[in-house]
């Protein structure tokens, strides 16, 4: 935590999980973006008009910590990933949706999406399969899926939902949980699991720091892809969103600022709520058959 420089005033609290693998955005973005933001001369303006000393950076251990402390609106501003936002039952909105290079970007609904892939490797007997799919339900009640951990849409919940299409509903039983859909990737690969669920890139992104590219078709086999998944948002509570706050306008325009000046962090496109809607609705479609 960044202590505030002053002991008077509001304190706007962003918090974040001190490791996600997902929105790879870690506390030493967070602090710099905050000192960005104490120097940017229309954001001190508005924080003086509105009564604010400084802003706090507040890490958690765990994405149920973040969820948790989210239901509880202990944040003002949260970077999370989208399976924690719809997961949570705080006031928040999405401000902007994280664009990494390898996501995906509809212009016409203005929507930055990613998905996952289910994948095998070439000592599996899918991989050479012509009907790869009908020889799942018998490859997962013998064999071990490699997946991200629970709170992963790509590597966990959608791959789990479309894996239950052609099992009869069932979820996989045999799962070696890793922390990153680069794990899985190097899991399947090293043949610890023949079959992995993990976010599209991965695998191109492993192979490539490997010096393996351009021999992903004689290593592994994509045999699904799951529907689109939304990226990981940026939500912010009501008190402070653009519409409604003078700071709010002008946070938002300096973290999109501070955002594209670093060619190593993602974009930042506008998001809002209706953009989860569809993946809320397969949380609860999944949550309902893991019961």
């Amino acid at each position: 935590m960044v202590e505030p420089t002053e002991t008077t005033g509001i304190l706007v609290r962003i918090g974040h999980l001190q490791a996600d693998p997902e929105a790879r955005i870690g506390s030493g973005v967070l602090h710099a973006m905050r000192q960005y933001l104490l120097n940017n001369p229309a954001v001190k303006s508005a924080m003086a008009s509105e009564g604010v000393s400084d802003f706090a950076v507040l890490s958690t251990d765990s994405h149920e910590d973040l969820v948790q402390r989210m239901s509880q609106n202990e944040f003002d501003i949260a970077f999370c990933t989208a399976h924690d936002f719809v997961s949570q039952r705080g006031d928040y909105e999405v401000l902007f949706q994280l664009r990494r290079p390898r996501d995906s970007y509809d212009p016409r609904g203005q929507r930055v999406f990613h998905s996952g892939v289910i994948f095998v490797n070439n000592r599996s007997p899918l991989f050479h399969a012509e009907a790869p799919v009908e020889m799942l339900p018998e490859l997962l009640a013998s064999s071990q899926i490699a997946m991200v951990g629970s709170y992963s849409a790509p590597g966990y919940v959608y791959p789990c939902l479309k894996l239950a299409a052609y099992t009869s509903g069932t979820l996989p039983r045999r799962i070696r949980f890793c922390g990153s859909s680069e794990e899985v990737v190097k899991t399947v690969i090293n043949g610890l699991a023949p079959m992995g669920a993990c976010d599209t890139g991965a695998i191109e992104s492993v192979l490539a720091a490997q010096g393996l590219t351009g021999q992903h078709d004689q290593l592994v086999r994509v045999i699904l892809q799951t529907d689109p998944i939304p990226a990981s948002p940026v939500v912010m509570l009501p008190r402070w969103l653009p519409r409604t706050s003078v700071l709010g306008r002008a946070v938002q325009d300096a973290m999109r600022t501070f955002f594209a000046s670093n060619p190593t962090l993602p974009r930042l496109e506008p998001g809002n709520n209706a953009k989860y809607m569809d993946l809320r609705q397969n949380v609860d479609a999944f949550n309902a058959l893991a019961r």
